[in-house]
């Protein structure tokens, strides 16, 4: 079955209604940058009303030694890092005893190449994000007709194989929604999709994650993977 992890979570709302609809990770975003940002403090006080079986994943962006230290203390599962190079990682994966999710922002094809020669440094998963964290864009992999479309699913299909032979989690994330993550299911069948930009709303001029979308993006994963087991 595909885990499915909602990604930006910053109200203590939000936190049920990733209970009420069987999400398997939260994700907090520890980058003081984006719109969905949380001090690990609030992020940790609200988490504490998760459901025991829902993984709390730091989501950070060149984390800080500080910054990982105060991951650790709040109790976070996973360590979900953007902006590292692959070079970096193993002196830095000595400083975290957490699983580490590295996270890899696809603005061409070849990018998908340079990972795969490069995996099995210790991360426990690569996700596979938009060229812009927080876009709300995919990284281009729908079924198009273009080239571009059709280079990036097959680079992007010949490392989920190699990542599941390694035993890595792959991760499916980038402009996904409920309309689209069936199709993304079907083509690369990811350990996990992630969704944050997707199952969000703007009432207000103030933007927060929508129960009834959630609801809507947790059905189509559900309904995907029966629809795959026939």
């Amino acid at each position: 079955m595909t885990a499915i992890k909602i990604c930006g979570i910053t109200r203590e709302e939000e936190i049920g209604y990733l209970n009420e609809a069987g999400a398997d990770y939260a994700g907090f975003v520890f980058y003081e940058k984006s719109k969905r940002y949380l001090p690990v403090a609030e992020a940790e006080k609200i988490s504490r009303k998760l459901n025991p079986n829902i993984k709390k994943v730091a989501v950070t962006v060149k984390p800080d030694m500080e910054l990982m230290r105060e991951i650790g203390e709040a109790g976070f599962d996973i360590l979900q890092i953007h902006g590292m190079n692959p070079s970096d990682f193993e002196r830095f994966q000595m400083l975290t005893a957490l699983p580490v999710w590295l996270a890899v922002n696809l603005t061409e094809p070849k990018e998908v190449r340079r990972w795969r020669d490069t995996m099995h440094m210790g991360e426990s998963g690569i996700l596979f994000d938009a060229g812009a964290y927080g876009s709300g864009r995919t990284f281009g992999w729908e079924e198009k007709e273009d080239a571009t479309g059709k280079v990036f699913r097959e680079e992007v299909t010949k490392f989920r194989q190699e990542a599941a032979k390694a035993k890595l989690t792959f991760l499916l994330a980038g402009g996904l929604d409920a309309a689209n993550v069936a199709e993304g299911i079907r083509i690369f069948a990811p350990d996990v999709v992630d969704v944050s930009s997707g199952v969000e709303e703007t009432m207000d001029g103030v933007t927060r994650k929508s129960k009834e979308k959630i609801e809507a993006f947790v059905r189509a994963v559900r309904t995907q993977d029966a629809a795959g087991k026939i």
